[in-house]
């Protein structure tokens, strides 16, 4: 019901932005009072209108009234996306800083979120099913961590919402499909934020996507869905007029529906002709299911002290700062089975002996209190110096209650956090974050975090160096379970991670270079491990840790070239490990982007260009489909080619299209490839997408 209202929410909003087209560029938004008891009308660029007085009704009787009428009217305006800003929540914690809205098609044909050109997935093969990393990206927490991440790509939190300030209405609306074979992926979303007032914002937003399977489904049904996402959100932003107020407001809610299939049973699918078509390839298990449910509510509130100043980028700058937030979020994983399983896959029956009777669920609850307060110390306006301090201070509560099965537990995190950002001039400044768990059940979690970075000249670039140290909790997952086909009671040791780095930036060169070396201590991770008992002896899968120092060596360059109309987009990732058998990535990654730009009868902006990216072999992990987890099971490396997608996109106005064909160069090289253990990737196929922009 709460979805119903929702949406309905949702569309009257878009509804009203399309009424107001036909209404005329000069209408005008009433407001009841001022505050003062008066009534006051703002115009379509928020700008407040002047009453008509009772001397300007009597001059409205005589012979002039018409030129009065036609001298007080509001101009018509011509809306642009220069009138539409956005913020989000991480630049506005010091100041408020504001970017204009982009409209370009560029990198528009990247439309999934498992294959982006930074930051690409290992995954099940399908948009909406499970997926991790494919490079080394540590993730930079502390404190309680329930442990499931196969859907993360996916979800919508707090910190992701888009705030905008709209002088004029604002929708966006896109949709994406497959073009010219079999309806496979299919996304939508639209968003729509307007002003109720100059310095206060409301919006929301709805996502929705849906996936049948390339390889394999359930029961061989071709049409039914495996993937069924909904995400939304709503939000408000208010500024008071004199600056020293600001409020945040936000709900977001995931309902995250996906089939485990648990892979194909032909694994020669890419080898061996076969009369079947992809799609209705037998699968192990055709009634699993998963379903996350992640909703927040989130309030942050920012009160400003003592001397307010713009800067020369119109960011508001106070002198203090005091913030106060409230987040309440509610998890649910659950994990359903309702026929038996007779391939074996899913191994115990800890709970139900019948595995058609599976019925696993996770539920967290969680409420955390943020109080901060912020001074920012500045001198005066010399050329030569900037000598510029921010300093952030604060204590953060959170209250969790946990229930798995059995399992019930209720406990509090208290942590102390700051962070200093001291930029001695125009050319050097100094960043240091620290985050600490002082009280509670992860006590002695932390992070600390320093960065100095230097621009060496507009011609040299800028160099960057950094460190962190963490010492993070292990996720209860790792800890303790009782599920239906897994079960486990650990006491592992934290986690340790060292990092040292060093980046050079140059946007002459168009050249971004970047070295990570990283020492991990006591890593945790998934592993399969035998197991025999009276009727069987096979494998499963367990939590482990690794006790020893792990070594990792990350290496990164993103160099673009320009030639006249073409272009050329490279970025080269080189990892090294000596424990390859426990983190498990490749190599060697790369990604590169040609492409020819023109402008067609003088309106119609064009790009025609090929990605290809490639990944080195590498030991591929396997995955469990009881508790979504990715675990290293047998050392099997794929062979691996380049893939290639040839595309064009375009931009007309205020519409933004593309069409391209994915992996167009399968046939010449392999009929196919694999990211996870069993799980063949999707094979060729064209996508179209389009997204159109109303400013009005």
């Amino acid at each position: 019901m709460f979805f119903k209202i929702l949406i309905f929410y949702f569309f009257m909003l878009l509804s009203q932005a399309t009424w107001a087209q036909f209404r005329g560029q000069n209408t005008q938004q009433s407001n009841p009072n001022d505050g003062r008891g008066n009534n006051v009308r703002y115009d379509r660029n928020g700008q407040p209108i002047p009453e008509i007085t009772e001397p300007q009704q009597e001059k409205e009787n005589n012979i002039d009234s018409l030129r009065a009428k036609l001298d007080n009217q509001v101009k018509a305006i011509n809306y642009t996306a220069k009138y539409i800003k956005y913020t989000k929540q991480e630049f506005l914690t010091d100041s408020t800083r504001l970017f204009l809205l982009d409209t370009s098609a560029t990198d528009f044909q990247y439309q999934s979120i498992l294959n982006q050109p930074k930051h690409p997935t290992m995954n099940l093969g399908l948009l909406g099913l499970s997926a991790r990393p494919m490079l080394f990206e540590p993730r930079k927490s502390i404190g309680f961590d329930v442990g499931y991440h196969y859907l993360d790509v996916y979800l919508q939190k707090p910190d992701d919402v888009i705030y905008y300030q709209a002088r004029a209405p604002f929708t966006d609306l896109y949709y994406s499909t497959p073009a010219f074979s079999r309806i496979t992926e299919q996304t939508f979303y639209g968003i729509h934020s307007q002003n109720i007032k100059p310095n206060w914002n409301v919006g929301a937003n709805l996502y929705k996507t849906g996936a049948r399977t390339f390889y394999g489904s359930p029961f061989r049904r071709a049409q039914d869905l495996v993937a069924n996402n909904l995400k939304a959100a709503i939000w408000s932003w208010y500024e008071s007029p004199n600056k020293r107020y600001t409020l945040l407001a936000s709900g977001t809610f995931n309902n995250l529906k996906t089939s485990e299939y648990g892979s194909i049973l032909n694994d020669s699918v890419f080898t061996v002709p076969t009369l079947v078509a992809p799609e209705f390839e037998a699968v192990r298990l055709s009634l699993a299911r998963h379903n996350w449910r992640n909703n927040s509510i989130y309030v942050k509130q920012f009160y400003n002290i003592g001397k307010i100043t713009n800067n020369t980028n119109g960011a508001v700058l106070p002198s203090q700062r005091v913030s106060y937030s409230l987040l309440y979020n509610t998890q649910k994983f659950t994990f359903k089975n309702t026929e038996p399983d007779t391939t074996g896959l899913l191994q115990h029956y800890y709970i139900f002996p019948d595995s058609s009777r599976t019925n696993d669920s996770t539920a967290l609850k969680h409420i955390q209190n943020d109080f901060t307060y912020s001074f920012y110390l500045r001198g005066k306006s010399i050329s030569f110096l900037k000598n510029e301090l921010k300093l952030n201070v604060g204590l953060v509560h959170d209250l969790y209650d946990y229930n798995q099965f059995n399992i019930n537990l209720k406990f509090q995190n208290v942590s102390a956090k700051a962070n200093l950002d001291y930029s001695f001039n125009d050319k050097a400044s100094l960043y240091g974050d620290f985050k600490q768990i002082i009280q509670g059940r992860n006590a002695g979690d932390f992070f600390y975090q320093a960065q100095l970075a230097i621009k060496l000249s507009n011609k040299v670039g800028k160099v960057i160096f950094g460190a962190y140290s963490q010492n993070q909790s292990p996720s209860l997952l790792f800890q303790q379970l009782l599920s239906n086909h897994h079960k486990w009671n650990n006491s592992f040791e934290k986690e340790k991670t060292q990092n040292v780095s060093f980046s050079y930036l140059n946007d002459k060169l168009k050249l971004i270079a970047n070295a990570q070396y990283s020492l991990i201590t006591n890593h945790v991770y998934f592993t399969q491990i035998p197991y025999i008992t009276q009727k069987k002896i096979g494998t499963d899968i367990a939590p482990a840790q690794n006790t020893g120092i792990i070594n990792f060596l990350k290496l990164t360059l993103e160099k673009d070239f320009n030639f006249g109309k073409f272009t050329l987009k490279n970025y080269l990732v080189y990892q090294k490990t000596d424990f390859e058998t426990i983190i498990r990535t490749p190599e060697l990654y790369t990604y590169q982007s040609f492409y020819f730009r023109n402008v067609y009868f003088k309106v119609l902006k064009a790009d025609i260009g090929i990605d290809v990216r490639y990944f080195s072999k590498y030991y591929a992990p396997s995955y469990a489909p009881a508790i979504g987890q990715f675990y290293n099971g047998n050392e099997i490396k794929f062979d691996t080619y380049p893939i290639a997608d040839v595309w064009i996109r375009t931009t007309w106005k205020r519409t933004n299209l593309f069409l391209k064909y994915e992996y167009a160069n399968r046939g010449l090289q392999s009929n196919g490839y694999y990211t996870v253990n069993r799980y063949p990737m999707q094979y060729a196929q064209g996508k179209f997408g389009v997204s159109w922009k109303f400013y009005d």
